[in-house]
């Protein structure tokens, strides 16, 4: 009797995954309602195991106070930090700057150049009209023969026209977006750039406690927790270097082009390399705007600031990156996209940052243990019932 009252294997796997659906769902919840604070903490967990070998170094090998390499480190980080802000600052106020008035010129007038000749291509035959009768009206009059009445022609028809678009209302209405748009950009970088020098506050505070809760000796003798971490500062450390290399090249190109804010469009690159596929593309076309409003009348010149960073991008996430990276840290291309997808939902585009890093970290976790080796072989793409385990 009590036999059949107990679920089968099946059954019981059926029920598991439906608490863990559950669990999901109310995680998300949670991680949603507290990103605020979520957010920081997770980079801040991040930057401390970049920075932990240091701090190990300094404690273990070179017998220095736990109060004095931690202080060590904290000068080091926050340097770097502050750093970063005072280049977001600056070159906010460059985009700020030069928005609304130089950007703002220049596209009014490639927009206006850019119509003219869409105007003389389609509507060629006007223009034809109107010289032969300016010739007619310079030519002597000829003698007058009685004629038949001819009727009126109409004059000729553009291809917009006959469409029922007006090119001059339409040149009005891109440049009114253009403009618009241009103020958007501004205010958006503006409200970027206080949104990060928050966050960076809190992340410093997080980078403190938790570098200081932090015992060396015990982490190295907890081998579980200091394989967990060495894996993941791997993977972090590695596509940092990457993501540093193609920044610096970017920026560098843009600059050799004298693109205006190369500066930006460089840590940006440096940012968007991150997020798996998706970033380096956005990175890409990002610089066209600025491209097109500087140099209008130098398509080559666009043409390079496009291709030239997109081929770089292109060798290094395409050629460079898998071989550095190896087998990295083996999620499936579709877990990386849902990561990707389930993280940019919660926390918008630092989400998307952190997803395959957070992702990656999580099944580093599940396969230390042997009830998550399941789900940390489905986020590598291994069915249950497949004897290949991936470590």
């Amino acid at each position: 009797m009590t036999n059949s009252l107990q679920p089968s294997d099946e059954q019981a796997k059926v029920i598991t995954g439906s608490l863990m659906l559950l669990a999901i769902i109310a995680l998300a919840f949670v991680f949603y309602i507290t990103k605020a604070v979520l957010i920081p903490f997770v980079i801040a967990i991040f930057i401390v195991t970049i920075v932990t070998p240091l701090v190990d170094l300094l404690v273990l090998k070179w017998k220095m106070p736990h109060i004095v390499a931690i202080s060590a480190t904290l000068l080091l980080v926050l340097s770097i930090g502050l750093l970063l802000c005072l280049i977001l600052i600056y070159s906010t106020q460059q985009v700020i700057a030069k928005a609304e008035t130089e950007y703002s010129e220049k596209l009014g007038i490639f927009i206006n150049s850019t119509f003219s000749t869409v105007q003389e291509v389609t509507e060629p035959k006007q223009k034809e009209q109107a010289e032969s009768k300016s010739e007619e009206a310079e030519s002597p009059a000829p003698v007058e023969t009685p004629q038949t009445p001819v009727e009126a022609q109409k004059p000729p028809v553009g291809w917009f026209q006959k469409i029922g678009v007006d090119l001059n209302e339409m040149k009005q209405l891109t440049t009114r977006y253009m403009k618009d748009a241009l103020k958007s950009i501004a205010f958006s970088t503006m409200q970027t750039a206080l949104n990060f020098t928050t966050t960076s506050f809190f992340v410093a505070i997080f980078v403190i406690f938790l570098l200081a809760g932090r015992n060396p000796q015990a982490v190295v003798k907890n081998v579980i927790y200091f394989e967990i971490e060495k894996k993941i500062r791997s993977y972090i450390s590695t596509k940092l270097i990457i993501s540093l290399i193609t920044g610096v090249l970017v920026g560098v190109t843009l600059s050799l082009f004298g693109l205006e804010l190369a500066l930006v469009f460089g840590i940006l690159t440096f940012l968007l390399n991150f997020i798996p596929s998706v970033g380096s593309l956005i990175a890409t076309l990002l610089p066209i705007p600025v491209a097109f409003a500087q140099f209008s009348g130098q398509p080559w010149i666009i043409a390079g600031v496009i291709l030239i960073p997109g081929a770089i991008q292109m060798a290094i996430g395409n050629g460079i990156e898998p071989k550095i990276m190896g087998e990295g840290l083996q999620l499936h291309p579709v877990t990386v996209l849902l990561a990707l997808s389930f993280w940019t939902l919660l926390w918008g585009p630092i989400g998307a940052i952190l997803a395959v890093p957070i992702t990656a970290g999580i099944r580093i976790v599940l396969m230390r243990f042997e009830s998550g080796q399941t789900a940390g072989n489905l986020l590598a793409g291994i069915l249950p019932g497949e004897s290949t385990t991936v470590a």
